[in-house]
């Protein structure tokens, strides 16, 4: 076999700092919680601002009125408040949020004819607790992407991701 060996004055402090790159990228855990706080900031500046959605697409506006919206997608600040990380192992985060209803408005669709909801008062004793079954005519929500990346977002982590490997 044919070996072909190159040396270059200086190569011990270019192979240095490849090394130290290298073992930064062997637990990225430290990036990755960085990257976490950073999309779950992003996410609730897009609920302060009413969108748009990652792809730059503007918000849909309610139609029906409720008194206790402060804007869209906001009436208690519960789904913003719930966009949370969770760290899937040493290099990889998820985010997302455990609100039931949050799915419907990332990808809209059309709400159920019946709502069972929990009730303290006249309910109905079920193995899942006590729920009252609602008549509800239904409601088509449009999609209102709230999570993801922008471009912009994107190179923001992507600076964070260079800095970090700089050491």
């Amino acid at each position: 076999m044919t070996e072909i060996t190159i040396k270059i004055d200086g190569a011990d402090a270019i192979r240095q700092r490849l090394s130290e790159i290298a073992s930064r990228s062997v637990n990225l855990s430290p990036i990755m919680k960085a990257i976490g706080d950073r999309v779950v900031a992003q996410t609730r500046a897009r609920f302060k601002s009413e969108g748009p959605s990652p792809d730059g697409a503007p918000w849909k506006k309610p139609v029906a009125p409720n008194p206790k919206r402060v804007r869209t997608l906001t009436v208690s600040g519960r789904l913003a408040g719930s966009i949370r990380y969770q760290m899937q192992g040493k290099n990889q985060v998820r985010i997302g949020t455990n609100v039931v209803y949050g799915a419907i408005h990332q990808l809209g669709g059309k709400t159920a004819a019946h709502v069972i909801r929990p009730v303290r008062a006249k309910a109905l004793q079920t193995p899942f607790g006590l729920f009252k079954k609602v008549n509800h005519p239904g409601s088509n929500i449009p999609a209102r992407p709230y999570l993801g990346l922008s471009r912009g977002n994107s190179d923001e982590i992507l600076r964070m991701i260079n800095e970090y490997l700089k050491g």
